[in-house]
């Protein structure tokens, strides 16, 4: 449903993550967030939208992925 919604005014958006390996052999996770506005309208309401949220969107992807090491570097625990 989400690859045939297509109503005009509106926008679709996903956020994934993926994961690499470095050179020094640390695993990378990085996110990249991608939206698609359906028409001009909604291109111009997200460009409005996005200059107040865009600073507040960095701050909450950067802690997601903190609270992501967190978690992958605590100490495991068996139930």
């Amino acid at each position: 449903s989400f690859r045939r919604f297509d109503r005009p005014r509106f926008a679709k958006a996903a956020w994934n993550f993926s994961l690499a390996e470095s050179v020094s052999g640390e695993t990378w996770l990085k996110t990249e967030p991608r939206v698609f506005c359906l028409d001009a309208a909604a291109r111009r309401r997200f460009r409005a939208y996005w200059l107040v949220v865009r600073p507040f969107s960095g701050w909450t992807r950067r802690e997601a992925l903190r609270a992501i090491k967190r978690a992958a570097e605590a100490p495991a625990t068996l139930p």
